[in-house]
């Protein structure tokens, strides 16, 4: 019984300092670049760039907005503008997997002209940290329009 109070006291010391590092000043906001590769449901696969920012709102849940450009075959050019949600999980200092979602607009052009619909989706990935606040982000994310989307991001957080 003794030896089970000592490891249950222990572990709650072992988790202050965790939860203290959720709060990092310099976490609060966050600016990406992104590129990467996404596949349509009716088209062939799709270059990628673009942004997104977010801000915490508490411990590691973020939202923000992401806006993407695609840019298919011939004339087929496609825009996203997304709400998103995302959780980080701190795992440790250097690595912090996170998970993401969201849903908004999208834009589509082709030889006919423009037309808009929906899109949503949402993914996993994991930010490595190259410095205090500069990080690279792998993410894969599925959906529906694109169906599929694998990028790299460079951020850096406020």
């Amino acid at each position: 019984m003794k030896r089970t109070i000592t490891m249950m006291i222990l572990a709650g010391c072992l988790c202050i300092p965790a939860y203290a590092q959720e709060d990092r000043r310099e976490d609060r906001v966050q600016v990406r670049g992104i590129a990467g590769w996404a596949g349509f449901y009716e088209d062939s696969s799709h270059r990628v760039a673009g942004v997104t920012t977010d801000i915490r709102l508490i411990a590691g849940l973020r939202v923000g907005p992401e806006v993407l450009y695609y840019a298919g075959g011939g004339q087929d050019r496609d825009i996203t503008a997304m709400t998103v949600l995302t959780y980080d999980f701190r795992r440790s200092k250097r690595v912090t997997p996170f998970v993401s979602g969201g849903a908004g607009g999208l834009w589509h052009r082709d030889s006919r002209g423009w037309k808009n619909s929906m899109t949503f989706g949402a993914g996993a990935g994991v930010k490595f940290a190259i410095s205090k606040r500069l990080f690279i982000a792998p993410e894969i994310r599925g959906g529906w329009e694109p169906l599929a989307r694998a990028s790299v991001s460079i951020g850096y957080r406020f």
